[in-house]
């Protein structure tokens, strides 16, 4: 793919596509744009039911690896809580080892990038590798249309596909059917796109939705639950 590497207002990297005129994320900032839509919006209410014992251990799963953000920032949230995370990406698309490589999340988060190198440099081979003491990774090459997924699994999903307008088969009812039938009791879904069909779509599929305010450049986020 044609990537433009490009620093958003926070200081931390993204990736422009040209080809679709499409950035990987906000401008406003990368970094504060994951840990308010998939982080506070999603995995926080996952620990609280982990503390709460209503879950023995916090499975996540990522629709789109890309630059290995939401991952990093979902590891070192991990060990900070001390909350063990079983942790599943998928990915169409991974990037070259010259383009990630180049970018800055550990050093905005004040970190060694070996860690981040690790979550790249694992293979895309869906085997389940302990990486922290409290976070192991699992990576998967394929469209997550395709991709069979376990039932009843995950308390969370972070999904962050490109927009609806460059990816809209990424979108549709069938795919969001798929991922509530692999949701566990407690599960939050949560996403930066706010769509109207969308979210009917999520709906149709099974899951509450509802709204939170969003990131810094963007009113609102969706949530999708499944209590």
């Amino acid at each position: 793919m044609n990537l433009q590497l490009q620093q958003t207002e926070d200081g931390s990297h993204t990736l422009f596509l040209p080809d679709k005129n499409e950035h990987y994320h906000s401008m406003h900032g990368a970094i504060q744009e994951a840990q308010v839509v998939y982080l506070q919006a999603a995995l926080h209410p996952a620990f609280e039911a982990y503390r709460h014992g209503m879950i023995p251990v916090v499975k996540v799963l990522e629709m789109g690896f890309g630059t290995g953000l939401n991952t990093f920032l979902t590891c070192l949230e991990a060990g900070k809580a001390q909350i063990p995370v079983e942790y599943t990406s998928l990915e169409a698309y991974p990037l070259d080892k010259e383009v990630w490589e180049k970018l800055n999340y550990a050093s905005c988060m004040k970190q060694p990038a070996e860690q981040f190198h690790q979550l790249h440099l694992q293979a895309f081979d869906g085997r389940t590798y302990p990486l922290t003491p409290w976070f192991s990774l699992a990576k998967i090459h394929g469209l997550v249309q395709e991709i069979p997924l376990p039932e009843n699994q995950f308390h969370v999903i972070y999904y962050d596909a490109f927009a609806p307008s460059v990816q809209p088969e990424l979108w549709q009812l069938p795919i969001f059917q798929r991922l509530h039938q692999a949701a566990a009791k407690p599960c939050v879904l949560s996403t930066y796109c706010a769509q109207g069909q969308f979210k009917r779509n999520l709906r149709d599929a099974g899951f509450s939705v509802s709204n939170l305010p969003g990131p810094v450049g963007k009113r609102e986020i969706t949530i999708g639950r499944i209590n």
